[in-house]
């Protein structure tokens, strides 16, 4: 009896997704960038003036995809210059629109429930 040859593409897919790229470590991002480790973001809070944009960059082995909301799960919030997903590997950079609406939003990414950053925009 032959093996269906997708037994053998879900593992890879899965190993690839979940499993840290082999080669040399990833570079530190500049103090201005809000960078990605593992499963955390290397802040937990950061303050932005109204109409400044905000960078994220991964100096992770892993794969991140960052939104808006908290606790793993993205959702949709008015003002927030980051309305979709944005999906990041590693040595990659993201950055937002500007932050123009005063208040405070969070910023999460769904395959690592435990990375939020609180965003508090001011004038």
């Amino acid at each position: 009896m032959a093996i269906p040859r997708i037994l053998f593409a879900i593992p890879l897919l899965a190993a690839g997704a979940f499993l840290p790229a082999v080669g040399a470590a990833p570079a530190t991002p500049p103090s201005d960038v809000v960078g990605m480790d593992h499963e955390v973001f290397t802040i937990d809070k950061i303050t932005v003036h109204r109409g400044d944009t905000l960078t994220f960059a991964n100096n992770s082995r892993w794969m991140h995809i960052i939104g808006p909301g908290r606790g793993g799960l993205l959702v949709e919030k008015d003002g927030l210059p980051m309305h979709e997903r944005a999906l990041t590997e590693i040595d990659d950079h993201y950055t937002t629109g500007r932050w123009n609406t005063l208040g405070t939003y969070y910023i999460t990414c769904s395959m690592h429930p435990l990375m939020t950053v609180k965003v508090t925009v001011v004038p």
